[in-house]
């Protein structure tokens, strides 16, 4: 049937009218409103006839704006129609929606042996569970409630998981790592097969098992390898031991901290006597010149400065000690290093904190030895607990932290602590000195600090350098009360070292060795390398030197003082591994006494912070696998003494009485001894609180990129 065209046109109109009327049954307009609207739409109809025949008359722009206006009304309609369009449209309830809402299932995968990986998920899912149940290899741990499979089955089962599609998300184990983990580990083999007949006997001579161990590590990994032992293992020996077995493949460069280049050229001569002297070259100049010496000895300074004369040669061996001091990949010393090691064949690493605060820190290290290890970007998202935040990225935490062990340990790095390996050794014990608060001057200043810090308005840059601050005005605080107490250690004359940061803390033990007419020895960083190695033979050799006053950063590595017993911290640094490299100058191969470790802390200073930030820090270590033995858990701690009437912990901890006879005081009108009754009274609480504060209070500090 043919239709005219305003025909057409006005069933057009009609179903128009039919819509609208369907949306106005279920909209809130009131039925009033429905009625003019219904006659508004009437009009359309009446007037159709009037509205085609003006079109001819109005002309074609005209008749376009009309056909507009009858197809869409007025702007006075637009409220009733066109802008509530979406609200007026039947919208029924979906059954997605009335079911509620169906969360995605998430886990992860990551490695718990060299043969075995751990499925975690998010949530219990039913049809998910079934399939992991059909997996040979699978295994169920009810503690955990996680489950585990052979690495053969890792394929099998992310096929399985795809089925799930959107239901379930996994983040599988990087590629990397699933070579890593499935080539054959002949190391072990190795190991016992290698001949090192061709190494020096003298330095045969001298090694200890765990060191021929070591050696026999770097030669099976082909001379890239890190040696991470405990301070005081003797890694120095260790790496001369594997350069001598490669010595084809020099010339050697080995690049070490400016303190210790003169203990290297030591140490070869001592090991290595069938080295001739004349093969070793100390570049201590950026004009120096290479010509064909057999081994260069350098600084990380050096290198920087001369990297272009160090380019000109290729160096097929290349020794970083400390490499900890490599930690960040922006660094001039990461750069100029790493130009000189990608042209070398082996490259050892030798450090006993390789992390001094976060996993982050060896990526730079390993990098160095495994150029194709992993991606930056990948490594700090996988073990770093990567976080996208409003100024990028965030990879200061730690995460999969039983994997990336079980990884260094397989690829490149081989550590031993002292207490599993040198089980004659003698004990080291730590213990904490409450120093007196009558001998601690907190001024207004300090007071202000104090009261800042407790603040939670401080963004973190404000934090930062409020608790700077106040690191710096405790050291002012606390100067008295430390040569009070260094001035009493004198008496029986024993021998001691004493570490201190700030130069007025060493100027102060210094004056107060001086006054009492006792020898001594001063390192800071102004004590240059020749200096440094003649005072520390004064040290160990001449028992008329009662005292070694040294700084923290400027001595913690490198030096052997095995002359004394007794270690003393008279301020706390907010890297343990530094504090662990310092103790270890006495704890190590060579010493045959019992070593005791003593902390000077006050209350109310900035010691109340670091305390449990180095303990926050340490957990990171334990975990993957890079432990200082450094817990404050079980660790003595007692006051400073000074007089009769000073009380000490013991007392305030088992003397039911104390709170009466405090009470019996404060009746008296004594202000000062009231005053001191209430310090003493809350001592042993507060300390206990410094022990064991939240980490959330140092989430937001950023020590070690304090200068």
């Amino acid at each position: 049937m043919n239709y005219s065209q305003e025909e057409i046109e006005k069933k057009r109109l009609l179903a128009i009218q039919r819509k609208k009327q369907a949306q106005l049954k279920n909209s809130s307009f009131n039925s009033t409103n429905i009625g003019n609207n219904i006659s508004s739409n009437d009009n359309i109809l009446i007037n159709e006839n009037k509205s085609n025949n003006s079109t001819k008359v109005l002309g074609y722009g005209q008749s376009k704006y009309i056909n507009f206006k009858i197809k869409f009304g007025s702007n006075s309609d637009k409220n009733n129609a066109k802008f509530n369009k979406q609200k007026e449209r039947f919208n029924p309830i979906s059954a997605q929606n009335f079911f509620g809402q169906k969360s995605s299932i998430t886990g992860k995968c990551y490695m718990i042996s060299d043969t075995r990986f751990i499925l975690e998920i998010s949530s219990y899912f039913p049809p998910l569970i079934e399939t992991l149940k059909t997996i040979s290899s699978r295994s169920y741990d009810m503690k955990t409630k996680n489950w585990s499979f052979h690495l053969k089955d890792y394929e099998t089962l992310m096929e399985k998981i795809i089925n799930f599609k959107s239901n379930v998300q996994i983040t599988g184990l990087p590629k990397i790592v699933l070579q890593i983990f499935r080539k054959n580990d002949t190391s072990i083999n190795t190991i016992e097969n290698i001949d090192l007949s061709d190494i020096d006997p003298k330095l045969l001579e001298n090694i200890m098992p765990f060191q021929r161990e070591g050696i026999c590590y770097g030669i099976s990994k082909g001379g890239r390898c890190m040696i991470a032992d405990d301070m005081g293992l003797g890694k120095t020996i260790q790496a001369l031991g594997i350069a001598h077995y490669f010595r084809k493949n020099w010339p050697l460069l080995i690049i070490v901290p400016s303190s210790m280049r003169y203990q290297w050229a030591e140490a070869i001569y001592t090991f290595l006597p069938s080295v001739p002297t004349h093969y070793i070259y100390q570049f201590t100049n950026t004009k120096d010149v290479i010509d064909d010496s057999k081994i260069v000895i350098t600084t990380y300074d050096l290198l920087v400065r001369a990297v272009d004369t160090f380019q000109c040669k290729i160096f097929g061996f290349v020794i970083l000690d400390e490499s900890h001091v490599l930690k960040s990949s922006k660094t001039a010393r990461f750069k100029a290093a790493q130009c000189i090691v990608s042209q070398a064949r082996h490259v050892v690493l030798l450090s006993g904190t390789p992390v001094l605060s976060r996993p982050i820190e060896l990526y730079s290290q390993i990098n160095l030895i495994m150029p194709n290890f992993m991606g930056y970007h990948e490594y700090g998202i996988r073990y770093c607990a990567g976080e996208k935040t409003s100024f990028g990225w965030d990879f200061t935490g730690s995460s999969n932290m039983q994997e990336l062990h079980l990884l260094l340990k397989r690829t490149c790095i081989i550590r031993r602590l002292k207490n599993d390996i040198l089980n004659q050794l003698p004990i080291k014990k730590r213990e904490v000195i409450l120093l007196n608060p009558d001998l601690i001057k907190i001024g207004k200043e300090m007071l202000e600090i104090s009261k800042k810090l407790e603040k939670k308005v401080l963004n973190n840059l404000e934090k930062h350098n409020t608790l700077l601050q106040y690191y710096n005005e405790s050291s002012i605080a606390k100067q008295k009360a430390i040569c009070d107490y260094v001035s009493k250690l004198f008496i029986n004359k024993q021998k001691c070292i004493i570490f201190a940061h700030h130069h007025n803390i060493l100027n102060a033990i210094c004056e107060v060795v001086e006054s009492m007419n006792i020898k001594f020895i001063r390192i800071d960083g102004k004590t240059n390398p020749e200096r440094r190695k003649y005072e520390i033979d004064k040290f160990q050799n001449n028992d008329s030197y009662i005292a070694a006053v040294l700084s923290i950063t400027a001595a913690n590595a490198g030096i052997t003082l095995t002359a004394a017993q007794l270690v003393i911290f008279a301020e706390l640094f907010w890297n343990p591994g530094i504090l662990c490299q310092a103790e270890d100058r006495v704890h190590r191969i060579g010493q045959y006494k019992n070593v005791i470790i003593q902390y000077l802390v006050a209350k109310h200073t900035a010691d109340d912070y670091l305390w449990p930030l180095i303990q926050k820090k340490m957990n990171v270590l334990n975990e993957v696998g890079l432990d200082q033995d450094f817990s404050l858990k079980n660790i003595d701690y007692t006051t400073q003494g000074l007089n009769s009437k000073q009380k000490t912990l013991n007392f305030f901890i088992n003397n039911e009485q104390y709170k009466h006879e405090i009470n019996k005081k404060i009746v008296q009108d004594n202000e000062n001894a009231t005053k001191n009754i209430s310090q003493n009274q809350s001592s042993i609480e507060e300390f206990k609180e410094l022990l064991n504060m939240n980490e959330e209070d140092f989430d937001f500090c950023d020590w070690d990129n304090m200068e």
